[in-house]
């Protein structure tokens, strides 16, 4: 089957606007989901700042922040990003939320694709979430890989494992879109460390459960040229949605409102981890 011509040319247009990305992407070839970034050692620092539960057409989808944010990534140079999923609302026959959307799946796919395209070169490997999950689910169909491909991006079906090399450090990155409906803030902790027993990482990174939370876990490894115990930190991090909450899923079945927008780690050249996450502090 041929590919439609408007499809062809539209397609063309958006990754004419792709630029150059400045740090190299390494996909090794193996069983394992793994992939290896080398970034510039110019940079005097990373920023961390992936999407997650952005929900692209869905009617409560906060677009005035995500767009705003948009902007921030465009601006800010040092900046690595990837799609943690959920990135469009794709509700299916057969999923709750018909009445949710404000757009069909395929019009939210070229939305997506098109409000992605300016700052793709940020961005370094796609994950799907558990809403593009429903079109495989129903029909076999794979749209987070479809996007992920339009997007000329590094794909993976469930965990993407990453090391982050810069400046003599080496950074590790075991990243999920998350799973579950723990609704208690120990409940919602304990599903993002769910990958702690069987990887070592430093950052162990999901969203899913639309609650923002950060978390500093204490470990002890073996320093592999000396053999003697080192301590050392690993950082646990839900990051939030791009949903208001009133009206919605979440109201209706109670799960606590959840701050909106980006949640970003910033690596330092000493190893240092900093997160940052916005919260509005207005009091009338």
């Amino acid at each position: 089957m041929n590919t439609p011509t408007t499809y062809v040319s539209r397609l063309d247009k958006i990754r004419k606007t792709f630029k150059k990305r400045e740090y190299g992407v390494e996909v090794p070839r193996g069983e394992f989901p793994e992939l290896i970034l080398t970034i510039p050692d110019k940079w005097p620092y990373v920023k961390l700042a992936p999407w997650y539960d952005v929900h692209v057409g869905h009617l409560l989808h906060d677009s005035k922040l995500f767009e705003r944010h948009l902007k921030w990534m465009t601006d800010e140079p040092y900046t690595v990003s990837w799609n943690g999923g959920d990135l469009i609302e794709n509700v299916v026959e057969g999923s709750p939320g018909m009445w949710s959307q404000r757009t069909y799946p395929g019009a939210q796919f070229d939305e997506a694709v098109e409000l992605l395209a300016p700052i793709q070169h940020k961005l370094a490997f796609a994950i799907p979430g558990n809403h593009e999950a429903r079109t495989m689910r129903v029909a076999g169909f794979d749209i987070a890989k479809h996007l992920a491909e339009d997007l000329s991006l590094p794909y993976f079906p469930d965990y993407a494992l990453c090391t982050i090399r810069w400046r003599g450090q080496r950074f590790r990155l075991c990243a999920h879109h998350g799973t579950g409906a723990a609704a208690t803030p120990g409940g919602q902790i304990n599903a993002a460390r769910k990958d702690m027993p069987w990887i070592g990482a430093d950052m162990y990174w999901t969203g899913h459960l639309h609650q923002p939370k950060t978390d500093t876990v204490s470990r002890m490894d073996f320093d592999q040229k000396t053999d003697r115990l080192i301590e050392r930190e690993a950082i646990v991090i839900i990051s939030p949605s791009y949903m208001h909450y009133f009206g919605g899923y979440a109201a209706s079945k109670r799960y606590g409102p959840g701050a909106r927008g980006l949640t970003v780690a910033t690596l330092m050249p000493n190893g240092n981890i900093e997160t940052t996450v916005h919260a509005k502090g207005r009091r009338i």
